[in-house]
């Protein structure tokens, strides 16, 4: 094995190397976004917080005592 030969190898695999972490990141940020979307899409269909508590039959149908 020659020299030239341990550079290209290692140049290669250091290339490689940066390849694969560069499409880890590049995943996790796009989940990452992909999750902020749809939480904030069910923000907002859910609406204010108040009538997500006034509309529930527990909350709503409490026993008042006179």
């Amino acid at each position: 094995m020659s020299t030239l030969d341990v550079i290209f190898a290692t140049v290669v695999g250091v290339l490689a190397g940066i390849a694969v972490i560069g499409a880890l990141v590049f995943a996790v940020v796009w989940e990452w976004c992909a999750i902020r979307r749809t939480l904030a899409a069910h923000r907002r269909q859910a609406g204010p917080p108040e009538t997500f508590w006034r509309d529930r039959a527990a909350v709503s149908g409490a026993e008042r005592r006179p």
